[in-house]
């Protein structure tokens, strides 16, 4: 368990570039650079004495991690979302005179760590060792449904009794006893060299690790490797492009776009005319974004969900059966008798009716008109007119374009869809740079607008911290210490009780002192209120016919709304993608502002420094309350609660004499059993309780 959640010390590296600082000497500007790694970001903050500026990000948004090592290694930088490095190789981490190989190394290796350890990779290990714990479960139970005598499923009257507030939805046994593996991807690595670059004795290696995907070029004439990671949650797309009729290649996100990059750097193997190599490289990273991405991570926190429910209703009807309080919220006095003084007054209950969707499939044509005469007068006619297409599927959208030319797809997850921007400038109606028609059809835009919007909040990052919300309130937990009361039992179970059932070699049990239903993390994430504030510079009244700006923070993201004579502009950014919201002071702090990813504060005259300072505050505050650490927290939270109920489940079988895996004489017994496939693969048979 402590390798699944990993806790890390505060540690700080001087990474000041002693060449940029000596330039700035004559100026009296002396910039220093410090990396704070603290234990959910890393933060790089650079000073002189005009200005101030500081990048605060999660360790899950460190899309991208290069080391560059130049000149046979004497030389070292670092490429990354804190510091990115331009076409020109300008800007980056590179500390010392640039020579401080050990140091870069040392934190590209902490880094990783952090990354591995606090980022998506963590989420999708966590959710691989829940989904086997769950496996178990969804065994167990209904074992001492069968055990207890209870009739599942239950009759009208029997529901009505137990859940009389809102009856659950009672599904049937064979879906609720069986198990879901987590594909396990074996590790493959492909030559990616283009001809071109082994003309200049450069060659680059493609490697699909099981967690992320690796891209290290080497030049060996100056001896320079450039290796880049990048998890398969932080790849935007996969998209394979065809033109000129045989060339193909293929873009894949921050892959082949690192940060501060202006256009991609696509992967074009051979003589770019390799189309089943670059379609089998599409494949097999299109199939490890879509189960190590956030989309798989998505629809595994909905299966979890189910289970839950399954779980909460099983553990009632088994409580019912045998005279225990089976009520949710349970009575006073039975939260007094579980938990004596220390009972939480209040029980949480779900707090999102609707915490993610599904979706029809949607169709539309998305053709710039303009552009598409503007290609073919260009073209004189040969490229023909263009199609361009938009299909919104259930978890993706899929954009289309194709001529005589060229041919592409490019495929996003909602989950990756960092903004919905709709935009007016004068008669041009456009949603995230998409204008249908000649000037954009208002009415299809509009409509895009707000599919891809429900899309974004039904299927994406708030879908996500939404689930993790719902599960961890059910009843569960406070269901099964009834149960373990009802039977005598006594949780945590003593060293005794545990060596009985595990062996001499027992699991660490999680802590006993949180809350019940808590978890470790207390308030890993909180509903927040709506707050609004104008954000309008002199600048945009001045210049921009009278531009105002607004800032809605409302429970979920922040919405962008900005309004003139001739342009009105909305842009959402969820909080888990907003990026660092440091602020940032210029001219000696005079001047003061805050960065997202996509938009900048500075209101008024740009001295604010009172409201830059609030706005900043409430971002940072959502962006970890609703953002990717309060998604980290609520699954450490709920893998503490399965790991809790896990040892509970194997306490009841234990005592009641309930073997799991059941024995081969169990396993043949005839009737009503049926076959499903246990957490490590085996067959298990779990009959249907009558």
């Amino acid at each position: 368990m402590e390798n699944l959640m990993r806790t890390f010390p505060e540690r700080s590296f001087d990474v000041t570039n002693w060449i940029e600082a000596c330039i700035g000497l004559p100026l009296c500007l002396l910039t220093r650079k410090t990396l704070d790694l603290e234990g959910e970001e890393a933060v790089l903050r650079t000073r002189n004495c005009c200005c101030s500026c500081t990048q605060r990000r999660p360790y899950a948004q460190l899309t991208l991690l290069e080391e560059r090592s130049l000149c046979f290694g004497t030389c070292a930088a670092i490429n990354s979302d804190l510091a990115p490095m331009n076409d020109k190789n300008e800007g980056g981490i590179v500390p010392g005179c640039g020579c401080s190989r050990s140091l870069v190394q040392e934190i590209v290796q902490e880094l990783n760590l952090r990354k591995d350890g606090r980022g998506k990779i963590a989420q999708v290990r966590q959710q691989k060792f829940m989904l086997d714990k769950i496996g178990k479960l969804a065994l167990q139970v209904p074992m001492l449904l069968k055990h207890f005598g209870v009739t599942y499923p239950p009759e009208e009257a029997t529901l009505q009794r137990v859940f009389a507030q809102a009856t659950p939805v009672v599904r049937p046994l064979s879906e609720v006893a069986v198990t879901q593996q987590l594909h396990d991807f074996e590790t493959n690595q492909y030559d990616v060299t283009c001809c071109c670059e082994s003309l200049l004795c450069t060659t680059k290696l493609l490697e699909l690790a099981p967690d992320e995907a690796v891209l290290t070029t080497r030049q060996y004439i100056t001896g320079s490797v450039v290796t880049s990671r990048v998890p398969y949650a932080n790849i935007e797309s996969v998209d394979s492009v065809q033109s000129c009729a045989c060339l193909s290649q293929l873009e894949a996100g921050e892959l082949t776009k690192p940060p501060g990059r202006q256009g991609h750097m696509p992967i074009q193997p051979g003589f770019g005319c390799s189309r089943s190599l670059v379609e089998a490289i599409r494949a097999d990273l299109q199939a490890r974004v879509d189960v190590r991405g956030n989309l798989g991570q998505i629809k595994q926190l909905e299966q979890m969900m189910h289970r839950f429910d399954d779980f909460a209703t099983e553990f009632a009807l088994i409580l019912d059966k045998l005279g225990a309080d089976a009520s949710y919220p349970p009575l006073q006095e039975t939260m007094r008798q579980l938990y004596g003084d220390q009972a939480p007054s209040t029980i949480p209950v779900g707090t999102h009716s609707l915490p993610s969707r599904v979706f029809d499939t949607a169709a539309y044509n998305v053709r710039n008109d303009v552009l598409n005469c503007c290609c073919l007068a260009l073209t004189c006619g040969i490229a023909g007119c263009t199609s361009h297409s938009l299909t919104l599927e259930s978890e993706q959208a899929v954009e289309r374009i194709s001529n005589n030319c060229m041919s592409s797809i490019d495929r996003k997850p909602y989950a990756q869809l960092r903004a919905v921007d709709e935009e007016i400038c004068c008669c041009c109606h456009g949603v995230n740079g998409w204008f249908p028609g000649w000037c954009g059809d208002t009415r299809t835009v509009q409509e895009i607008a707000a599919e891809l919007q429900a899309r974004k909040v039904g299927r994406g990052n708030i879908a996500q911290i939404r689930n993790q919300e719902n599960t961890m309130v059910k009843a569960v937990d406070i269901r099964s210490d009834v149960l373990l009361k009802q039977q005598g039992l006594q949780y945590p179970p003593s060293q005794e009780a545990m060596t009985a059932m595990y062996g001499v070699q027992p699991p660490l049990l999680p802590s006993a002192t949180a809350e019940a239903g808590q978890g470790i993390h207390a308030s890993a994430s909180e509903q927040m209120p709506t707050r609004n504030f104008d954000i309008t510079s002199m600048f945009e009244r001045v210049f921009c016919c009278c531009q105002t700006t607004h800032l809605e923070l409302n429970d979920e993201e922040a919405v962008f709304r900005r309004k003139s004579c001739c342009l009105k502009a909305v842009r959402r950014e969820p909080y888990a993608q907003l990026g660092s919201v440091e602020p940032a002071q210029l001219c000696c702090g005079v001047c003061v502002n805050v960065h997202t990813d996509q938009n900048m504060v500075c209101p008024g005259c740009g001295c604010s420094h009172d409201k830059v300072r609030e706005v900043a505050t409430e971002l940072q505050n959502r962006k970890v309350k609703r953002g990717n650490i309060a998604q980290i927290r609520q699954q450490e939270n709920l893998m503490v609660e399965i790991i809790k109920l896990g040892i509970k489940a194997d306490m009841l079988m234990h005592s009641e004499g309930v073997q799991y895996p059941p024995t081969q004489a169990k396993m043949m017994e005839a009737g009503d059993a049926f076959q499903v496939v246990g957490p490590r693969g085996r067959p298990h048979v779990i009959r249907c309780c009558s």
